[in-house]
């Protein structure tokens, strides 16, 4: 199959003391820009009731850097980018609007939170072979940034963006490559076997072939050192060197927390494509299903990181298909034959009274939803969509 992927491969970088130092500094001018692009758009629309956009902020961009010397240390083409940040935030929130949604209106950002630079390739940024077999990375008014190369990039990439981004253990670099669809997708031999898909929180995954995958519970494993945690940064002093410590220490086991899933639901989906041609799982409200009762478990089992990313990139790659299908009433339906059985969520057990088919509800569900996946034409039912890859690339980390 011939065509292009945009994957994104993350790197991460060694800056010296005073690289690191430099890149904070120009976090701070991006946030610095954002914030006073923001308040630019508000004033005039407060007092002359005129929209800005993107167009007419970035032609100010010269004469703030003739005004604002300063600015002069982050690239021009990252300036922009910072105003494209904004830009989108904008129409998100009048896309929101527009479907009567619940919309947020775009917010000022703290230093401290604005932790990604946006570089276009070849403008501000740039790899360079390191003689040994590796690459170094030279950015605008930073110099040679020193990487660590896991793995060359694939046969035929062209970097296209790049994102260098501050987490909680250090900088890393993320390119956005543009390959050949062929050099990222390696299908697998077919096995005849399709598989519905069902999640929970009491079993993460149920599967129609009666297998029931534990809830790792990851954000509980370490509640209570969060927790601990929490408890004495509350009682040091605001902006401390020893709150700050603390803070950091905080934000490193939440990415650890988050890193674990990932790589969790990675080996997962391999699993799971390695043994069947046809997944279904359920196309579900996530951002409903988190702001519910159920709010906490529903984000510790990350069922996004699942459904959304990992699972449909991982079957495109072996040539496997990903079918969402309409999740009403799949417990409350017998696989076997049809029929409505209500029951509770308290009751795990389904016992279908018409025909006797007795499981576990999960697995029952699961079954449900396999059925509906092979019912529709070209395995497509109706209420359910087959997902277009996505832009992840397994063995790195997505940005953060």
């Amino acid at each position: 199959m011939k065509g292009t992927i945009t994957v994104n491969y993350q790197y991460r970088l060694r800056p010296t003391r005073a690289q690191a130092e430099t890149l904070d500094h120009q976090l701070g001018l991006a946030a610095h820009l954002y914030n006073a692009a923001l308040e630019q758009r508000k004033l005039l629309w407060k007092q002359r009731r005129k929209a800005l956009g993107y167009l007419e902020q970035a032609a100010e961009l010269k004469a703030l850097r003739r005004e604002f010397p300063e600015y002069g240390a982050l690239n021009h083409t990252a300036l922009q980018n910072v105003l494209r940040r904004l830009d989108k935030a904008f129409r998100r929130f009048f896309k929101s609007l527009e479907r009567g949604e619940k919309a947020g209106y775009p917010r000022f950002k703290r230093k401290d939170r604005f932790r990604t630079l946006d570089f276009t390739y070849g403008d501000g940024a740039k790899l360079i072979p390191d003689g040994r077999g590796g690459q170094v990375l030279r950015l605008h008014g930073v110099g040679w940034v020193r990487l660590v190369w896991h793995r060359d990039l694939p046969p035929g990439a062209k970097v296209k963006r790049v994102w260098v981004t501050k987490k909680a253990d250090g900088w890393y670099a993320t390119f956005a490559l543009e390959v050949p669809s062929e050099a990222v997708r390696r299908p697998l031999p077919p096995t005849g076997k399709g598989v519905g898909v069902d999640v929970g929180l009491e079993n993460l995954l149920a599967l129609s072939d009666g297998a029931l995958v534990d809830n790792p519970h990851w954000l509980k494993e370490a509640e209570e050192r969060l927790k601990e945690k929490q408890r004495v940064l509350s009682g040091k002093s605001k902006g401390s060197k020893r709150w700050r410590r603390l803070k950091a220490q905080i934000a490193r086991l939440h990415q650890r927390v988050a890193r674990k899933r990932r790589d969790f639901y990675l080996k997962l989906a391999w699993d799971l494509v390695r043994g069947y041609d046809l997944i279904a799982v359920e196309d579900l409200n996530l951002k409903g299903l988190s702001q519910g009762t159920l709010a906490k478990p529903v984000h510790d089992a990350g069922w996004g990181v699942f459904l959304r990313e990992t699972l449909p990139y991982i079957a495109w790659k072996a040539g496997r298909e990903v079918v969402f299908v309409d999740p009403k009433g799949t417990s409350q339906t017998c696989a076997l034959c049809g029929a409505i059985v209500p029951k509770p969520l308290s009751e795990r057990l389904h016992a279908c009274p018409s025909c006797g088919h007795t499981v576990h509800r999960d697995v029952n569900a699961a079954q449900v939803i396999l059925s509906r996946a092979r019912s529709g034409p070209t395995g497509v039912p109706v209420g359910g969509r087959s997902p277009a890859p996505c832009p992840y690339e397994a063995g790195g980390f997505s940005r953060q």
